[in-house]
């Protein structure tokens, strides 16, 4: 997609001229682009729970509870943990592409709204997990995780099996062995698990990113500086969910709506309920992870400013 239309204006003039013209989006767009970084460590520097924690726990709940899964001795921990830094690393790209608009003069418009609806849809799930103060709900949503990508991985196996049978010469034979053994093994493992245990469907994304935004709207952070306060999270985050799906398949119907520059009002909105529904899932998995009564580790990597609402969150979720 096209930068802005200068008219014979330089560009810096042109920038300026339209920012004036609607409500400074630009500055709010570079605003945010530059908060896109704020998480970018704390996604590079992984860590477990603390031992005591709320999130501890919850580990020992589930594999105490279904020991059969492939989950490993800290599953809620990992699934929690995953996609909010996936989130964290599409926001840091969604930040780099941003600065270009101003640097190379190109806006990536598509680029942009794209990371940042695959990084909502990363956090909504963190929050999914998380935001019950029930030991029990906790442990049984990370089940479902678990079984809907036990299932979404068998799929991935049935494709190799399907090109392996088809052209077993392109296999060096003891790899077709080997592949053979790990995928009946992991058949058992998985119909074991389903006739051992009963387990719910997780919701939809689209419901998903509902339920987590109105979870944020009840229980606004103390970090906010009014976006969330004012504006509310859910029924941001619903419209740019469906207007993010144009971009996401390449559907042209949202151009309709994004004409006149109206496109960069869509960016700035996009970044704004991403960015608060990612730094609500840090601060969500930062509260769980913490032992009651602990503060700010020293080799803590989230930004200071989400302090407030992981002691908040602590003590009123997890009784820390």
């Amino acid at each position: 997609m096209s930068s802005l239309n200068t008219g014979g204006l330089t560009a810096e003039q042109a920038e300026a001229l339209f920012n004036l013209a609607n409500n400074g989006v630009l500055t709010r767009i570079d605003e945010r682009g530059r908060r896109c970084e704020d998480l970018y460590q704390w996604g590079l520097h992984p860590h477990t729970a603390e031992r005591g924690s709320a999130l501890a726990a919850d580990d020992d709940a589930f594999t105490a509870t279904y020991p059969l899964t492939l989950a490993g001795p800290q599953a809620v921990t990992e699934h929690a943990l995953f996609p909010a830094m996936s989130a964290a690393e599409s926001l840091h790209t969604a930040g780099i592409l941003i600065s270009r608009r101003r640097s190379h003069r190109q806006p990536h418009i598509a680029e942009v709204l794209q990371l940042c609806r695959v990084a909502m849809e990363c956090a909504a799930l963190t929050i999914w997990l998380l935001n019950d103060p029930d030991r029990e709900v906790r442990r049984d949503r990370c089940m479902s995780e678990e079984m809907e990508q036990l299932e979404q991985r068998r799929r991935y196996l049935v494709i190799g099996e399907q090109d392996e049978t088809a052209r077993p010469a392109r296999y060096p034979r003891q790899l077709l062995i080997e592949n053979a053994e790990h995928r009946s093994k992991y058949k058992k493992m998985l119909d074991d698990a389903k006739e051992a245990y009963t387990f719910d469907k997780t919701p939809s994304f689209t419901k998903m990113i509902r339920e987590s935004a109105h979870w944020v709207d009840t229980h606004v952070p103390a970090h906010d500086t009014g976006e969330i306060a004012k504006n509310g999270l859910e029924s941001g985050a619903r419209s740019f969910y469906s207007y993010g799906s144009s971009f996401i398949h390449g559907y042209k119907w949202m151009t309709e709506y994004a004409r006149g520059g109206t496109v960069f009002t869509l960016i700035a909105d996009a970044l704004a309920v991403t960015l608060n529904m990612a730094e609500c899932a840090v601060c969500l998995f930062e509260a769980a992870s913490r032992a009651p009564g602990g503060g700010r580790p020293d080799n803590s990597f989230v930004p200071e400013r989400f302090e407030p609402t992981i002691a908040a969150w602590s003590t009123e979720l997890f009784g820390a």
